[in-house]
């Protein structure tokens, strides 16, 4: 039986590796080295400084590093010294080559007696190319699994420990190796086969994005019948058994927009009998950007004070982020936009000077921080400026500014 020096190399420390290797070694005391090639990132872990905001990161690294549990390299060689590989990178959907190219290097490094962990998000039919490029190039043999994360930024500390787990394996070895690893944490733990675990994920946020979609479809009819979506949307959901209809607004990020184009792959929407309403409602949420920047181009503003440019409430992660294409959007037709935003460096300083002598004000993004804002926005904006609250979440008759909003008449 093979001896590993140590129990679990991670391969990416993104906001899915680095936050899961942080708790397997704070907290279940596991050995474990996160390999990532950017230097940077691997001298922020050794450092045990947190490169992203993410509630209680800071604080379970700095218990990690401390101890001796966690470290980081850049050197891939060091897989081969672990029992667990995992990976965690990003694959996105027009990279896919990237992320095949990342597992077959690592591959060649994996060694008899190894647990290899797909924890990356992939189309149902990347599982099997995945497993037979891991069987391929491994030396000796090595157990199989998909275990995909399930994770919402700004929770994922809390989430890794508590959240029902659903890992995919193809044999016995493998099924006790991963529940070995995942014993300590209480929660439950349901085993199936790995693309069926994979098709899990996938459903999770496709069914998401499906919801914000409906709740969106709401909005821009109401926009066309001159009535309010979220009062009739409360209405709809008020002591009715059959209702959870959530709030319009803006989907973005890493997982959301994409994983619907994973679930209805080629092989799905290539069969002429097959519907294809997972596609339908992804251009449903992905045409509400535009749609908010030709609304806000008919006021004809020339400055315009963006508040809010993160993909999502209370987080400071600008990928793919809605309100940042929005801002670029306004840009693009000449508008000239400032920007705040409370949860990201050099856009949260200076919320008057962004709203001094702006035509308007977007709320583009829902933060806590921005509730009961309508006293400064009064204070700072002209009272000829309008609001466009792309969340409803404003109160209309606490503005002296003419208030619009997404889905929302006045």
């Amino acid at each position: 039986m093979t001896t590993f020096e140590r129990d679990i190399a991670v391969v990416g420390a993104g906001r899915i590796g680095l936050p899961w290797a942080a708790v397997l070694a704070a907290v279940q005391d596991w050995q474990v080295t996160c390999v990532d090639v950017d230097e940077t990132r691997v001298e922020e872990i050794n450092d045990a400084e947190a490169p992203f905001a993410e509630p209680k990161l800071g604080e379970y690294m700095q218990a990690a590093v401390e101890s001796g549990a966690m470290r980081a390299t850049t050197d891939p060689e060091a897989v081969t010294d672990h029992e667990y590989v995992a990976f965690t990178v990003n694959a996105p959907r027009n990279g896919m080559s990237d992320y095949v190219d990342v597992v077959e290097s690592y591959a060649e490094r994996l060694v008899d007696g190894q647990t290899v962990i797909s924890r990356s998000t992939l189309p149902v039919n990347m599982v099997s190319r995945t497993r037979d490029i891991v069987e391929r190039h491994a030396t000796g043999d090595v157990n199989f699994a998909v275990f995909p994360e399930r994770l919402a930024e700004g929770k994922a500390i809390a989430e890794i420990q508590t959240l029902p787990k659903v890992v995919g394996v193809d044999s016995d070895a493998g099924e006790a190796a991963v529940r070995r690893l995942l014993e300590p944490f209480e929660c439950s733990v349901k085993v199936t086969d790995p693309e069926t675990a994979m098709l899990v994920k996938l459903i999770d946020n496709s069914y998401r994005d499906a919801l914000f979609a409906i709740s969106n479809q709401i909005a821009y009819t109401a926009d066309q019948l001159d009535l309010n979506a979220h009062e009739a949307i409360d209405l709809a959901n008020f002591e009715y058994p059959r209702n959870d209809i959530p709030l319009p607004g803006t989907v973005g990020g890493k997982c959301l927009p994409k994983d619907p184009h994973f679930l209805t792959d080629e092989r799905v929407c290539d069969q002429p009998t097959t519907p294809d309403l997972f596609n339908f409602t992804r251009r449903t949420n992905a045409s509400l950007q535009s749609y908010i920047v030709t609304e806000l181009l008919l006021e004809q503003p020339s400055e315009l004070a963006m508040l809010g440019l993160s993909y999502k409430r209370d987080v400071g992660d600008v990928f793919n982020s809605p309100a940042w294409a929005i801002k670029e959007s306004l840009q693009s037709h000449g508008v000239e936009t400032r920007s705040y935003d409370p949860h990201i460096d050099d856009y949260d300083t200076d919320l008057e000077t962004v709203l001094a002598d702006a035509d308007g004000a977007v709320l583009a993004v829902n933060h806590s921080a921005f509730e009961g804002i309508e006293p400064e926005l009064n204070e700072h904006l002209d009272d000829d400026a309008f609001v466009y609250d792309v969340w409803g979440a404003l109160r209309s008759e606490r503005l002296n500014a003419r208030y619009q909003g997404f889905g929302i008449s006045e």
